[in-house]
């Protein structure tokens, strides 16, 4: 199949989503299918496997500030206008958007004579006015968790196929730690090491460690992200006497992310803000960290509590910092649980999986077109 993924930050940022068009992508490509990502201009290709066309577009920024979401649908709308004529004239079978804000670019295409499947493969819940009728050019619905697809399901009335996120077990496995990671940030090389991996804003709950940690004598803490959280979380950490056991690695790009994930004892995501799924989540257990995950929305659907990480009460810092403080009194039943996790993250979540069911869901659906 000629497979188009049509994601404006696909193109600039290094995120969730960002990963998932780029590494699916790749994929498919590697079974055999041609694969495009159309994405805003402003970065460089990440496989060669996969063809970027990279477009402009109008930052968000630069529109009324009516609220984010007006702000986000404007931005994509910018990027249609460039994005069409290359959607039109792909000669694609499928093309895979992973936000409603997309809906009203594919549905002018569909006027304009776009025949492809469409699959929206949702992982978050932003819902906006009309989106219900732009919608209607969606043949295929998915989403990362059971959780995320009941949410989908909900609004636009329509059955929502589960294919979780993955990883790439190859790149993303546990591996000899760099000591010039730890060397870098003044970590010393016998610390127990906490570690994160996604943007600091504050619906990911980052204080939640940092004033966890405050209780773990000698334990130091590594976020990779950035972000306008930043500038309070060092507020934090200095207000509490722990400045100097918390470091901030800045943006950390994807193929720098195993040896940082490597060096680290414990992964964790304390999101207080609701999470479809967590790549990061399940790239730091393919290397063999246990992760430690707030209880709710797809987080619950990665980790197995006490086998292979925990799913801790949200935001209740002294939970995280029992549970924590049981790994660095206990590095045996860490680096047990690490295992598991590995284990877990080889069986359930791999980027192949996804892609071979994607191709197969996709494949229906365009026989189900045709045939109607």
């Amino acid at each position: 199949m000629r497979i188009c993924f049509y994601n404006l930050t696909a193109g600039f940022k290094s995120g969730g989503l960002e990963t998932y068009c780029w590494e699916v992508g790749r994929a498919l490509a590697r079974n055999g299918h041609e694969v495009t990502l159309i994405a805003g201009e402003g970065g460089q290709p990440r496989h060669a496997e996969v063809r970027l066309i990279a477009l402009p577009y109008v930052p968000r920024q630069r529109f009324p500030d009516l609220g984010t979401r007006f702000r986000k649908l404007a931005e994509r709308l910018s990027f249609a206008r460039h994005a069409l004529p290359h959607l039109l004239a792909g000669g694609f079978d499928a093309v895979v958007v992973n936000k409603p804000y997309d809906f009203p670019a594919l549905w002018y295409a569909r006027r304009r004579g776009f025949r492809g499947v469409v699959a929206l493969r949702s992982g978050g819940t932003e819902f906006y006015a009309c989106d219900r009728i732009f919608g209607r050019a969606v043949d295929l619905w998915l989403s990362t968790s059971a959780y995320n697809a009941e949410q989908v399901k909900r609004r636009y009335r329509r059955e929502v196929a589960v294919v979780p996120n993955g990883v790439d077990p190859e790149m993303f496995a546990p591996q000899a730690r760099d000591p010039g990671v730890r060397q870098r940030f003044g970590i010393p090389v016998d610390a127990f090491l906490i570690v994160s991996v996604g943007r600091l804003v504050g619906w990911k709950g980052l204080h939640t460690i940092i004033e966890a940690l405050a209780g773990i004598p000698g334990a130091h803490y590594l976020a990779a992200g950035d972000g306008a959280e930043k500038a309070r979380l060092l507020q934090l950490a200095a207000r509490i006497g722990i400045g100097d056991r918390v470091h901030f690695a800045g943006e950390v790009t994807h193929g720098a992310l195993p040896a940082l994930l490597n060096a680290g004892d414990v992964f964790v995501q304390p999101s207080i803000g609701e999470e479809a799924f967590g790549i990061s989540v399940v790239e730091a257990m393919a290397c063999a960290l246990p992760a430690l995950v707030s209880d709710q929305g797809g987080l619950r659907e990665i980790v197995r509590d006490g086998e292979c990480g925990r799913l801790l009460p949200v935001d209740v810092i002294p939970a995280w910092r029992a549970a924590l403080s049981e790994l660095v009194a206990d590095p045996a039943r860490a680096r047990r649980m690490g295992t598991a996790a590995r284990r877990r993250a080889e069986d359930n979540f791999t980027w192949n999986a996804n892609a071979l069911r994607l191709a197969a869901l996709l494949q229906q659906a365009e026989e189900r077109r045709c045939a109607a």
